[in-house]
């Protein structure tokens, strides 16, 4: 009988311990909230997307015991997602969009600076919030503008079945992504 319970205590313990440290991989795939237009006339522009992010952690949580732990990362390269998501967007907007070399005359560089999600434990119900910025550069000639572009967005009282919360990040960056694409300077800056 004591043999019993301790190996149910022990196998109880294993179970409870292996579900206590995750790490998620959330799929980055923000849209392109613009409408296709000709304003780009075919103009050639370089892209560039650099992530000058510290590491690739969106978010470290962990629960109010201190038992759960959970660590959110990106699933593939947030600079090759970025660069295929500018072309398209470069495209929407009737550029033809270019691989960068030093030689274009028509840059345009995007930096991802922060994206970062924090949670907070209501329970049983989880408060989300999203952030991210990101800095979009033109260079055109001799013309240069930058600008940053932040995105913040919060749910509160979700289900943590939710988590890690994919949606909320991926329509925060389609919200950057919709700035940088209809900013008037930043489009005047890459058809001069």
């Amino acid at each position: 009988m004591s043999l019993r319970i301790v190996f149910t205590a022990f196998l109880t313990l294993f179970i409870f311990s292996s579900g206590c440290a995750k790490n998620h991989r959330v799929l980055i795939n923000p849209s392109l909230p613009i409408h296709n237009s000709d304003i780009g006339k075919g103009l050639p522009v370089a892209v560039k997307v650099v992530d000058i992010r510290s590491s690739n952690v969106i978010s470290k949580w962990q629960g109010g015991l201190k038992v759960r732990k959970f660590t959110v990362f990106s699933q593939g390269d947030l600079k090759d997602i970025f660069t295929i998501r500018i072309k398209q967007g470069l495209t929407k907007l009737g550029f033809s969009p270019k691989n960068f070399n030093s030689k274009t005359e028509r840059v345009l560089k995007i930096e991802l600076l922060n994206i970062k999600s924090r949670y907070q434990e209501n329970i049983p119900r989880m408060n989300v919030q999203v952030k991210a910025d990101v800095r979009a550069t033109c260079q055109n000639q001799e013309k240069r503008l930058s600008k940053i572009f932040t995105s913040k967005k919060k749910r509160f009282d979700i289900t943590p079945a939710t988590f890690p919360n994919e949606k909320l990040l991926n329509a925060s960056l389609s919200e950057i992504m919709g700035k940088i694409f209809s900013n008037p300077s930043l489009i005047a800056c890459l058809v001069q």
